[in-house]
């Protein structure tokens, strides 16, 4: 995650290891009877870190005019796209399998896939793949960033995240915060990101305003950091379920200083490979499993003799690493270097633009001298 300055890979790691751990949870059952956890709170943590990484790398550029809000959406589409479309065909398949091949109807749901429309009728928001949910509100935070929280003070975000907050626990009462993604609480997915969303920007300013000196053992803190994830993640649902409070806490309190304290280490060696690769298969991870799995399961249920053992299970798991690795390097990497290429400026238009920037104040937000920062992927 290159923020300009460094690059912070017990960051990359987290969201490596948010990412496996939705995948767990959306394995069906095919890893063996694995009890359903709280890895839903992975997403609020996806969230979270996203408000560090925009506002690492957008946040000084939009406020000085560098780039515009259509330009910084311009750049998560060019994110978040390729692999999304990459994984429609594997949904598409999947739904034709579970609701048989009815054309206009494949072709209307592709279409609202491609659109990010929700879908109100069965399969869930967006039937094609359940987790791009996520993404829908990403987009859509991604445009509130760029036209408003950008110009907000750390204290109306704070008074913000709290506020929604306090919003999407009313949402969990009764149950968790495993909400924003079903036809009846789909609302609640706008108060759920903006909350963490919110509180990511924050943290990011406070980095920043006091420039806190790298950790010792920075290798250490980050595997025992992506330790505690992984056990938070592997609590039972059914702990807590119907006292939302401790999700809340989690995702006011545990998750900011677990990024607080990541943000502060560096990592060398084999350690900042492990991470840093972590990092790359993440989203084609997070995008690919659902649909993948989602097959498989229905396959089986059509009456196709597919091993269903634990052992049969993590061999797909194992290809899907594999498989999320050559998507990210072959497929991913090289199709948004493409597409930035079309659509960066000509150098007519970047000279023009540089030297409109140069007549601009370029005091910080927060009213000291930094560099500008580069783009960085979530």
């Amino acid at each position: 995650m290159n923020t300009g300055k460094q690059f912070f890979t017990a960051l990359e790691a987290l969201r490596g290891i948010a990412a496996i751990m939705v995948m767990f949870l959306h394995t069906g059952g095919t890893l063996g009877p694995i009890p359903v956890n709280i890895s839903y709170l992975a997403v609020d943590l996806f969230f979270l870190l996203s408000g560090v990484v925009l506002a690492n790398s957008y946040e000084r550029q939009l406020a000085t005019r560098q780039i515009s809000p259509g330009g910084f959406l311009l750049q998560r589409i060019i994110r978040l796209y390729p692999v999304y479309l990459l994984a429609l065909p594997v949904g598409l398949v999947s739904y034709a399998v579970q609701f048989g091949l009815d054309y206009r109807t494949l072709a209307g749901l592709l279409l609202r896939a491609i659109l990010f429309i929700p879908n109100a009728g069965t399969g869930g928001a967006f039937p094609l793949n359940g987790p791009s949910w996520s993404l829908f509100f990403e987009l859509w935070a991604g445009v509130l960033f760029s036209v408003l929280l950008v110009r907000l003070s750390s204290r109306i975000l704070l008074a913000i995240a709290l506020g929604t907050a306090g919003i999407t626990l009313y949402g969990a009462l009764g149950g968790n915060f495993d909400i924003g993604h079903q036809a009846g609480y789909f609302g609640f997915g706008f108060s759920r990101i903006l909350f963490s969303f919110s509180l990511g920007i924050c943290l990011h300013r406070l980095y920043e305003l006091r420039t806190p000196h790298a950790a010792k053992r920075g290798n250490t803190i980050g595997i025992f950091l992506c330790g505690c994830l992984i056990v938070i993640t592997n609590i039972p649902a059914n702990t807590f379920y119907g006292f939302p409070y401790f999700d809340l806490f989690m995702c006011l309190v545990i998750f900011p200083a677990i990024v607080w304290i990541a943000m502060r280490t560096r990592q060398t060696g084999l350690v900042e490979l492990v991470f840093r690769w972590l990092g790359i298969v993440s989203y084609p991870i997070y995008i690919l499993h659902a649909p993948i799995f989602e097959l498989l399961h229905l396959l089986r249920q059509r009456g196709f003799d597919l091993p269903a053992s634990p052992a049969a299970g993590m061999v797909v798991v194992i290809a899907i690493f594999i498989l999320a690795s050559v998507v990210a390097i072959r497929f991913d990497e090289p199709v948004r270097k493409k597409l930035k290429m079309m659509v960066a400026p000509s150098p007519v238009s970047k000279v023009t633009s540089e030297s409109q920037a140069g007549r601009l104040n370029l005091t910080p937000v927060r009213g000291r001298p930094s560099p500008i920062l580069p783009e960085s992927p979530p």
